[in-house]
Parts: structure tokens; C-alpha cells; sequence
């Protein structure tokens, strides 16, 4: 029995069900992490977006990163 056969015997759905089920689910990720990250830019103060691509400020890059990286990591934790 090979490793595809044991995953959807493992599962009670099919293959396509459990595909669609894993675009879903990422969609629903992507777009809640993109609305997460408009929400932080409205709260600190001036615009993420423009301090990294015009003002090449290397510190806010960082942050705004590890601030995607975390609520990723949250949004993740809580759909599985």
C-alpha cells in the first residue's frame, strides 16, 4: 500500500475532497493574514508599505516580516 492509498483510506473523504478542502482553508488564510496586515498598518503610526519600498527602511521590513510570520504561524495553528 503506498503513501497516497493510506492517506485517503486514513481520511473518509476522497482525494478531490480533500484537495479542494486544502485550497479552501488556504484562501482563507492568505486573505485573513493580508487583512491582519492592513489592520497593524492602520494602528502604528505612518504607512509599512511606503517606509520599506520608498524610504528602504530595513528595520520596519523586519518587523513587518515577523509580523506576518506570526500571525501565519496563529492562522495556521487555529485551522488545523
Amino acid at each position: 500500500m503506498n503513501v497516497l492509498n493510506f492517506i485517503i483510506a486514513a481520511n473518509s473523504g476522497t482525494l478531490m475532497e480533500g484537495i479542494v478542502s486544502t485550497l479552501v482553508y488556504a484562501v482563507i488564510g492568505i486573505v485573513v493574514a493580508v487583512v491582519s496586515y492592513f489592520i497593524v498598518d492602520l494602528l502604528i503610526p505612518g504607512k509599512m508599505g511606503k517606509q520599506i519600498a520608498e524610504e528602504q527602511n530595513l528595520p520596519i521590513a523586519v518587523v513587518a516580516a515577523g509580523m506576518i510570520l506570526g500571525i501565519c504561524v496563529i492562522i495556521a495553528a487555529s485551522i488545523v
